[in-house]
Order: C-alpha cells, then structure tokens, then sequence
C-alpha cells in the first residue's frame, strides 16, 4: 500500500508510485512532488517536541490555588470584621441619642441635614429665651474649637494641592484617550474623572434652603411658617431613604439631565403663549417665557440662574397653599400635576393678582425632584 503525493490527496485523484508522479509531471509541477507525512508521524513529532521541552515545577501550581484561597478567606474575614465594627459604632451612635445615617454623597446628606434643622429649629423656638446665655457660651467654644482645628488645615494645604493637581491631571489624560468599550462606559469614565478633578459638583441644594428660611424669617408669620414646616417633616423620611443611595456621581448626572431639561423647555416656552416658568423643588426660578415675564412685569433676564424664587412673587397664602400641595404628591410617582390657584405680586405696582394656576413635577430617575413647571392663567374679575 503506497501513499499518494501531497497534491493528488489534496485533489482526491489517483497517484503512482514513482516520484514525481505521473500526474505532477503532466501539471509541470514535478520538482515539487512529494509525500505527505503521515498523521501518526506528525504525532510523533509533536509528542517528540513536547519532550524536548523543559517541563516546569509541577509544585508551583499548588501555591497558586492556596494563595487564591487565602486570599479570598482573608477578604471574608475583614469584611465581617468592618460589619460588626460598623455595628459596634451603630449602637454606640443609638446610645447617645444619635441616628447613625450613612450618605454615599455629602451633598444629599447636607441636604436632609438643612430639613432636620429647619424642623428642629421650630420645635425648639419656644425655648431659645431661656436659653440665650448658654447658646453664647456654646458658640465661643465653637468658634474657637474650629479655629484650632483650622490649624492643621493650612499645615496639610501643600499636600492637598498634589493631589488636586494629579486628579486634573488624570482627567485631561482620560478624556483625550479614554479607555475603548461603549460609549456608555466611556462617557461615565470621563465623568468621573471630571468629578474626582473637582470640575464637576452637584447643585448645592442648601443653599436653596437657606435661603428659603430667610424668606419666612422675614416676610412670613409663625403660623404659615410652621405649616410649611409640618409639609417638609411629612416628606422627610422618604427623601432620607432615597437620598442615602445617592452618590454624588448620580448626581451630577441628575444636574446633566437638569441642563437637558432647560434645553427643551426653551423651545417649549418660546411657542407657547401661556404665561409659564419652571424652578428647582427648593423655588429657585430658572425659566421663564416673556408672557410670564409680563405678567409680573420683569425683564425676561430676571427669570433665569435662581435671580428670583416661586414664593417670592406669591402672596403668603399662595406659598402656603403651593407647598402643601406640593408635599402631597412630592414623592408619588402615580401624581405629578395639580390645578389650582393662587395670588400673584406683580413687581412694579405691588398688587395681587388672581390667577389660575397649575404644576407639573418632573422627577428623575431616582423619583427625585427635577423641575416644577407651572403655568398661570390671569383671571378678570367682574366689578
């Protein structure tokens, strides 16, 4: 039994014994006429090649799988161990008389922070009396217990400014090459590369609050004050839980679609001929068309970047009837808008005027609060 050369088996044709063929003749191919080694040789010479190789240390596989185990005992043992710490910590906290609530961002925390002091404040008014000598004392101390904390501030600055500058310094670098992948990955590699430089922050919502406290301080009576007051402890325990699985990534993206948000709304208002402005949940005006602007006679320019808040151009009854509503369905996500109506100042003359008013709650991804859109409707009475 012979073998065919290597072209007739590729071609499944017959060949002869000589070399070359007669058929590798007859192609003009016959120089490079030959046999083909045979699948139990080609064994033999890879079996032949592996055992010419230097074998490796067998006995090194066996720490490798040891060290993976270690390994993942050792992970185990100290995440158990940071729970019962943070549990130890927990009851201490609880102990005390203090709610131990962990923020995956500092801007939400400040923000129930605010809301807890505003409750706190009106539930301890009636003793701020008694209390005065004590509360000076106690700011003293304050004061100077912060001014030597300072003091290690300024020393560590130099060290600080390193850091800063290598964070910008990683984030000019990824966003010039990010890392290949989807577009989703990299766009959020870039952002937080962006936030960890400290070009991105989320708003500062306490601001807002601070400012609405000053408001009532000054223009409202305890009365409506504490009505308010009563909408935000109502609302308070669903804005904790949604706010301390936060970060502060999540909500840089949230003021993303914020600015989308103003976006569509531009184009929304400039076709719309009804008097109508949107505005943060804690009454920053942010939008408004030119009928709006009209109606309460102020440059269009005025209803932008927070320059006047939604209870500043109401009448007292008007805002408190707006929060009240507002707390009813701030946190149902099966209601977003409510009719009613409500006084409008207008700037210039300082009149009221009766309007019929209506709100619509925008709400993101995590039933937070976007924008409210409201839109007026002046109404004529007869004489």
């Amino acid at each position: 039994m012979f073998v065919a050369c290597v072209f007739c088996r590729r071609s499944h044709m017959t060949c002869d014994e000589g070399r070359p063929c007669q058929r590798c003749i007859k192609r003009s191919i016959g120089h490079m006429c030959h046999d083909e080694p045979r699948p139990d040789a080609k064994k033999a010479a890879l079996n032949a090649g592996e055992n010419k190789r230097p074998r490796g240390n067998l006995l090194f596989v066996v720490p490798f799988y040891i060290y993976i185990w270690s390994l993942n005992h050792l992970l185990n043992t100290l995440l158990m161990l940071y729970v019962y710490i943070d549990s130890i910590n927990m009851n201490h906290n609880n102990r005390n008389g203090k709610l131990a609530l962990t923020f995956a961002s500092d801007s939400m925390g400040d923000e129930l922070t605010v809301i807890n002091d505003f409750l706190d404040d009106m539930s301890s008014s009636q003793k701020t009396l008694n209390n005065n000598h004590n509360t000076t004392t106690t700011n003293a101390l304050t004061i100077s217990a912060n001014s030597e904390d300072d003091q290690p501030l300024h020393s560590s600055s130099k060290a600080s400014s390193c850091s800063v500058t290598s964070s910008k310094d990683k984030f000019f670098l990824t966003a010039a090459d990010p890392q290949d992948g989807k577009l989703e990955d990299r766009l959020n590699e870039v952002i937080n590369a962006k936030y960890e430089a400290g070009f991105l922050k989320p708003y500062n919502y306490v601001s807002g609050y601070a400012r609405l406290q000053r408001y009532m301080d000054q223009h409202m009576s305890s009365s409506s004050r504490q009505r308010i007051l009563n909408v935000m402890g109502t609302f308070r325990p669903t804005f904790r839980d949604v706010a301390q699985a936060l970060t502060d990534v999540d909500l840089i993206l949230v003021e993303e679609a914020f600015e989308r948000l103003l976006l569509d709304y531009d184009r929304v208002f400039s076709a719309m001929a009804v008097p109508a402005c949107l505005w943060r949940r804690t009454g920053e005006i942010y939008k408004g068309n030119k009928e709006f602007a009209s109606l309460i006679d102020v440059p269009v320019e005025k209803l932008r970047d927070g320059q006047l808040c939604i209870y500043e151009i109401m009448a007292e009854d008007s805002t408190v009837n707006y929060w009240e509503k507002y707390g009813n369905i701030a946190f149902d996500a099966k209601q977003k808008a409510v009719l009613t109506s409500c006084l409008l100042k207008h700037q210039t003359k300082g009149v009221v005027m009766p309007c019929c008013f209506s709100f619509t709650i925008r709400r993101d991804k995590y039933n937070m609060q976007t924008i409210i859109v409201g839109n007026f409707l002046p109404i004529e009475i007869q004489p």
